[in-house]
């Protein structure tokens, strides 16, 4: 029998499977010359088989890896696609956040189990990761703890926070002054508390209908003005108000509110630096913040109350952060401080005209 004879290449061949690179390497020598392959040899044992399946096995783990950087790009670079579109899906995808972090919690405080024998332990070898995460889901988890999911009766009650909107109608020349018309205020959890359109204290000069969504004859059953101020005052009571320059709104229902119990995402920072500084309108921060688009056409209260509120709950660690009690005393010693200057300053312009 002839002896073959080995060169550098040859030997640099029958170890390139077993490198990291091999795919490389050999797409590599696949495209040299004819010349440069190494010399065919013919064996009488399995060797040769077994390092073909071998390299499909591998070719097939390289092909699943390529399709998964894919699929990784292309979430990445399209992420808001799975956003909700409206604020009721946000309301629902907010929710199922808080239940998976206090289920995390929960797994993190409960005592870890005794970790099963070796001998009886599957060895997941050099199996596909799909595979093995497939083998762990379809373990029994019967001590997996069950999902809290907010009652009914939580989710329907006033509770703590409430974000409200009103709509205006015109008054007086050309409907030049603003008039309440209005008023929707919703819960933390998005849902209704109080929907109510207000009978017309004056005539109305413009229903504003392209903005404001009013017609005349949503009024004519409306509620009187100081019954609907009345049941306002009443839930706005030792409250969190949330709202969108959430002065007009009061200013429409005359009444106020302890500044200190009031959220403002026209004022909020954050949500300004969106706006170079300048307080953003509340279409302009659900499309940036929250990607879901209103005030398209006619305005909805109740809408944009839920979406105020969604604001709040995307911005509330941060923004309940900066809003220290001690920042609380700060600001009403200040403006307690001001108004006894203001106080004297009268009094001393009293004197005088005397």
């Amino acid at each position: 029998m002839q002896d073959i004879e080995y060169n550098d290449d040859d030997v640099q061949d029958l170890y390139a499977w077993d490198s990291d690179d091999e795919e490389e390497s050999h797409v590599v020598r696949d495209s040299q010359s004819a010349s440069e392959e190494p010399v065919v040899r013919e064996s009488g044992s399995d060797n040769g088989s077994e390092d073909a399946d071998e390299a499909e096995r591998r070719a097939e783990r390289q092909r699943a890896l390529s399709l998964a950087m894919l699929v990784a790009d292309e979430v990445e670079q399209n992420g808001n696609d799975d956003l909700p579109r409206d604020a009721n899906g946000w309301f629902d995808k907010l929710e199922e956040d808080a239940i998976d972090n206090r289920t995390a919690k929960g797994r993190q405080n409960a005592k870890p189990t005794e970790a099963p024998d070796s001998d009886n332990e599957e060895d997941d070898g050099d199996l596909p990761t799909d595979l093995v995460k497939a083998r762990v889901s379809s373990a029994p988890s019967s001590s997996k703890p069950a999902k809290a999911t907010v009652s009914k009766e939580k989710r329907e009650a006033i509770g703590k926070y409430l974000a409200v909107d009103c709509e205006m109608v015109g008054a007086g020349f050309k409907g030049s002054r603003s008039m309440l018309a209005r008023v929707s205020i919703v819960n933390y959890y998005g849902h209704v508390i109080m929907d109510t359109f207000v009978k017309p204290q004056e005539q109305v000069t413009d229903y504003r209908t392209w903005v404001s969504g009013i017609r005349k004859s949503d009024l004519t059953n409306g509620e009187r003005f100081k019954d609907v101020q009345q049941q306002v005052a009443d839930l706005f009571k030792d409250r969190v108000v949330i709202g969108h320059a959430l002065q007009n709104d009061l200013r429409a229902l005359m009444l106020t509110h302890p500044p200190l119990m009031v959220r403002d995402t026209a004022k909020y920072k954050a949500f300004r630096k969106l706006n170079n500084g300048s307080a953003p309108s509340l279409r302009k921060l659900a499309a940036s913040v929250l990607n879901i688009n209103i005030q398209e056409g006619e305005h909805s209260s109740v809408t944009d109350a839920k979406t105020t509120m969604l604001l709040y709950r995307k911005a509330k660690d941060e923004w309940e952060k900066e809003l220290h009690p001690k920042r609380y005393k700060v600001q009403v010693k200040k403006a307690r401080t001001k108004e006894r200057f203001e106080r004297l300053r009268q009094e001393i312009k009293d004197q005088q005209t005397r």
